[in-house]
């Protein structure tokens, strides 16, 4: 009755006639019949037949009444379901009338019944009296969350700038000055702090959807709630949290498409080339890299994400654990560029799914003072990543305390060893100013380089790490000079004839073959010298004889050398030295390195061509 008539009746009948309200005046345009019940006047069978016919039943109880809504589980909902089928239940409303009787909310008593009877779509209080509605604890909060996204500046006010934003993106319609005025004048004269001298507060902000919706224009909060990614359920679409392209951890950037008056958050993404192509050509254009921390329950990990973020353990103490988000992302400068390094805490499981396996570097975490903790990330190591190439780190948390022994086979600094991996790190953020970042620009140039891990793991396995990165610098000068001096032979320089005359005219090459040649003879001479002390009974004739034979192979070679392939004439070498094992095992060490020297040569000039 207060609905229709929109002021209070001072005599209240104990059943109101049937009321319907026309298609033209509702926000969804669709006729309502409201049927009122009377338990003092009708019958259980008027009640059910009413049922049959209701699409939707409002039960309504007194706050103030304990009894009142003791009867809406104890009478109402049984009576109601007993008369429905149980797959085809009728959506029920929870009305709680005389709210200005009470200074106090009956959500907390009603809001268990509404968990244990799937059936109830709603809970709603209100006062026919004073004509008040109060909006349901899932709309203040969407409407919480939509007023600190519009409050650009974070001061807790709209001001006429940041209004008339809000105003344009919702509705694509500014408001004028005097239409802002307006606004701000109504929700003084109802909220004595709705309006500080900034702007709109966040009372003033939710009184004016209150009396949007007590106007019964529901569609002005409705059209604001989806502008912002809510469903008809106070819930944020999944096309809104998840947009194609977009990573779980950039769902948290709620309110950025608004912001930016973009369609979606997709819009925040480069789509770089494919990680395959990277790890080719040994460089990279994405500036995010995802590392996952991995560790058994209270190793640290939240320590360490706290940490990328600057956090001390004492600021850590003051952020509440529900507070706490399993992401963190921050800056990170590599080389002087500036990088994110996004870090994931993945819960302590015996299985890792694919998910929580894919991604750029894996943090192993451990805590010092735990002697069982450094068993799960070996566990974990060796289950998922010690046959692959992704690059791994081990981080020895909470380093400022007593260290103990691990219980485990061997020592984490030997099963680094072991598995090629870098040493553990030691980490601690118990510090007075913010902890250390070296182990987040480890970890992002780890990711962006993986290669670089990789190779640097093979080269522990032979325990030559220097000989081989000398050989890798090496290899890059060879390649590098020789492209430099090759001349062309003809006009295309592209056919094998040009580019193997190239590369054997080449004066590099020229300069190899005749560091060979030189160590070959200084062996040979080497030989002559000990065959000399063993001949000294013979006569001067013999030596001689010797010396000569030696003076032909060094004339044979350097004649051959400046003109084409290489050949050793040994005619004049004695018999004796013909069946010396270590001249021919040498000779033939040499010949191989520059056969096998020149084919990779080769094989390179051919790929760059």
């Amino acid at each position: 009755m207060s609905l229709v008539s929109e002021e209070f009746p001072e005599e209240v009948p104990p059943r109101a006639e049937e009321i319907t309200i026309p298609a033209d005046v509702t926000p969804e345009r669709v006729p309502t019949h409201i049927v009122d019940y009377s338990e003092a006047e009708q019958s259980d069978e008027q009640l059910h037949q009413e049922i049959s016919q209701a699409n939707v039943i409002c039960i309504v109880y007194a706050v103030n009444n304990k009894h009142s809504i003791d009867k809406v589980t104890s009478r109402w909902i049984p009576l109601i379901n007993e008369r429905t089928d149980k797959d085809s239940r009728l959506p029920l409303i929870l009305v709680g009338n005389k709210s200005d009787l009470v200074e106090y909310s009956s959500m907390e008593t009603i809001l268990p019944i509404m968990n244990q009877y799937t059936e109830i779509e709603t809970c709603v209080e209100c006062s026919a009296k004073n004509l008040k509605k109060i909006m349901k604890p899932a709309c203040i909060k969407a409407l919480t969350r939509i007023f600190k996204i519009s409050d650009q500046d974070n001061d807790g006010t709209l001001n006429d700038a940041e209004l008339n934003f809000f105003q344009r993106i919702c509705f694509n319609t500014p408001l004028a000055p005097q239409a802002l005025e307006d606004v701000k004048n109504v929700v003084r004269k109802h909220i004595s702090d709705g309006v500080a001298d900034s702007g709109l507060t966040l009372k003033g902000f939710l009184f004016l959807h209150t009396l949007f919706i007590q106007r019964g224009r529901h569609e002005t909060t409705w059209t604001v709630l989806r502008r912002f990614g809510y469903d008809d359920d106070l819930d944020l679409t999944p096309e809104y949290l998840f947009p194609l392209y977009v990573p779980l951890y950039l769902s948290c950037w709620l309110g950025y498409s608004i912001l930016t008056e973009q369609e979606s958050q997709a819009s925040a993404i480069t789509v770089t080339r494919d990680k395959k192509i990277d790890l080719q050509k040994k460089q990279t254009q994405r500036n995010v890299f995802r590392c996952n921390v991995i560790g058994m329950k209270n190793c640290g990990k939240s320590g360490v994400l706290q940490a990328l973020l600057g956090r001390n353990l004492m600021r850590q103490k003051k952020i509440r654990d529900d507070h706490k988000s399993y992401y963190a992302i921050n800056t990170v400068y590599v080389y002087g560029q500036e990088k994110y390094l996004l870090m994931h805490d993945i819960s302590e499981s015996e299985f890792l799914t694919e998910a929580e396996i894919f991604c750029d570097v894996v943090c192993l975490v451990y805590d010092v003072s735990n002697p069982k903790s450094f068993e799960y990330c070996a566990r974990i190591f060796k289950q998922h990543f010690m046959d692959s190439r992704m690059p791994c780190l081990i981080i020895a948390a909470k380093s400022d305390l007593h260290e103990v022994k691990q219980e485990y086979s061997i020592s984490p600094a030997d099963f680094c060893r072991k598995h090629k991996m870098p040493p553990p790190q030691a980490f601690t953020c118990n510090t007075t100013e913010a902890p250390s970042k070296d182990i987040f620009v480890k970890l992002t140039t780890m990711a962006m380089y993986p290669e670089d891990h990789y190779r640097d793991r093979l080269s522990r396995d032979t325990g030559n790490t220097d000989r081989i990165e000398n050989l890798r610098k090496v290899w890059v000068f060879l390649k590098t000079a020789f492209h430099a001096r090759l001349r062309c032979m003809c006009t295309c320089n592209r056919c094998t004839f040009c580019i193997c005359q190239n590369f054997l005219n080449s004066e590099l090459l020229q300069s190899i073959k005749n560091k060979i040649f030189t160590a070959i003879l200084n062996r040979l001479r080497a030989r002559v010298a000990e065959w000399g002390a063993m001949l000294l009974a013979d006569d001067e004739g013999s030596i001689t004889h010797q010396v000569h034979a030696v003076s032909s192979v060094e004339d044979s070679i350097f004649m051959e050398s400046s003109h084409g392939p290489l050949f050793l004439e040994a005619r004049h070498v004695t018999q004796a030295d013909l069946k010396s094992s270590t001249f021919w095992l040498r000779a033939s060490f040499g010949a191989t390195v520059f056969a096998v020297l020149g084919f990779a040569m080769y094989k390179a000039l051919l790929k760059q061509r």
